[in-house]
């Protein structure tokens, strides 16, 4: 098999002769002699682009591609598929914060197991580690791959990591739209609703380590991840917010009816004098059951949707067959 490996970079001239020297060791340690690696860069603002140009001249198995402004990591990593060419294609972080002996391990899997598509590195699955990452960063990051495990079936421990591994017909038939790390849930999602198989291996995440003459980079970007993530979960499981909303709605109608209907017939003057008693009226009653069953019904519209979706997903993928 071919192999093409696919690093997005941004802002990473003081990586670039390590990042290739630790993948190549890694794969002639492993007898792996027929791959590509490619370097994406991101629109990055320093000299990575053209240091990164001076490796190419030097390896011929380096490919170097990219733009000149910065468009997200989904960017990045749909210009790599687009000019990979191995059997598999594996994704990873450009400073290798999961060892390059992962990248081995992925391919492993997709060769001992033939009806495997996607090997994708876990940190959260049991085996899994992580080593020095932020408290808060680590926390937001649990919890989003904590949602995504009720999101996905079957459950995926780890959802948002770039590492993975595909096999080219699976990845290759994908449409993808994401530029930013959303993609790493299009991704999965699509993979899900054409069929293929995925497999997780536990993995090792290990926070990056600056150097003295790293760049500045990027700093995390809390409310907009955390808001992808909340619209990509309502996107997969549309009723288990939509319908537990109206849920609460039609239980807060019913109690508002049983109230009302106690401070007519019970004669509880001091009850009656109560402001709870006082709001309490028909049409709030009628307001919120007609709310409830209108979030109910937006919860099975969205099962529909997602049914839609993977039907059109198959559809897809066998005209991509055909050609």
């Amino acid at each position: 098999m071919k192999i093409s490996v696919i690093a997005p970079m941004f802002n990473e001239e003081a990586n670039l002769q390590n990042t290739y020297s630790k993948i190549e060791i890694e794969f002639l340690k492993n007898n792996i002699t027929n791959y590509e690696i490619i370097f994406v860069n991101d629109g990055s603002t320093d000299e990575t682009f053209y240091k990164a140009k001076e490796l190419e001249n030097k390896y011929e198995n380096l490919k170097v591609i990219g733009y000149k402004v910065n468009q997200g990591r989904g960017k990045a990593l749909r210009t790599g598929f687009n000019f990979a060419t191995g059997d598999v294609i594996c994704t990873i972080d450009f400073d290798l914060s999961y060892h390059e002996s992962h990248i081995t391990r992925m391919i492993r899997e997709l060769e001992e197991n033939p009806i495997t598509d996607v090997v994708l590195a876990s940190c959260y699955m049991p085996g899994g580690n992580v080593i020095g990452i932020p408290k808060f960063r680590l926390f937001i990051s649990k919890t989003a791959n904590l949602l995504y495990r009720f999101a996905f079936s079957p459950k995926i421990y780890t959802s948002t990591c770039v590492v993975r591994a595909y096999r080219k017909e699976a990845i290759k038939y994908l449409e993808l739209e994401s530029n930013d790390k959303e993609i790493h849930l299009e991704i999965i999602s699509k993979l899900l609703s054409n069929g293929f198989k995925i497999k997780e291996i536990p993995g090792t995440l290990t926070r990056r380590i600056e150097s003295s003459n790293s760049p500045k980079r990027k700093t995390f970007k809390f409310r907009r991840h955390s808001l992808s993530h909340i619209l990509y979960f309502i996107q997969e499981k549309p009723f288990t917010l939509f319908g537990l909303i109206g849920f609460v709605l039609c239980m807060l109608s019913f109690l508002s009816s049983l109230i009302l209907l106690y401070s007519r017939f019970s004669g509880d003057i001091e009850f009656n004098n109560t402001g709870l008693s006082r709001i309490m009226s028909p049409n709030l009653i009628i307001i919120l059951f007609l709310s409830g069953l209108q979030m109910i019904g937006l919860g099975f519209l969205g099962i529909q949707n997602n049914l839609l979706k993977k039907e059109l997903f198959k559809t897809q993928k066998q005209i991509n067959k055909i050609k």
